[in-house]
């Protein structure tokens, strides 16, 4: 399913997505309260890899990353509580091939770095 639609090559395209934590009984909490707080990040970094083909895989190693946007950097945003925004400018996707890609969301706390979100789009 790919859940964050569709992003022209010609347009730009801003990622801006909002994080919720789960309930105790392992719902998602829509409430104010359950927002991520990203303030004990020292790293939010948002990396966008071509999708493996179907039925296939890459083998021993991921592909690199084709579009990237960091906390550090300076190219993403976070407003906390919970929601991640990076804005690519109209032209910066055109060197990409159309297709499907993983968007994918790393979080840096201390030494330890984790992915928290992997979810598919299509640039058309």
């Amino acid at each position: 399913m790919n859940t964050l639609g569709a992003v022209s090559r010609q347009a730009q395209w801003r990622f801006r997505h909002v994080f919720r934590s789960a309930d105790e009984r392992g719902r998602l909490d829509v409430t104010d309260a359950g927002l991520i707080d990203f303030s004990a990040c020292s790293e939010v970094a948002l990396q966008v890899t071509p999708r493996a083909p179907h039925r296939g895989c890459w083998g021993r190693q991921e592909p690199a990353p084709v579009l990237a946007a960091s906390l550090v950097g300076g190219s993403l945003v976070v407003s906390n509580p919970g929601i991640v925004e990076a804005v690519f400018p109209a032209g910066s996707l055109l060197c990409l091939e159309p297709g499907l890609y993983d968007a994918r969301v790393f979080v840096t706390i201390g030494p330890e770095t984790e992915e928290i979100f992997c979810e598919p789009v299509e640039i058309a």
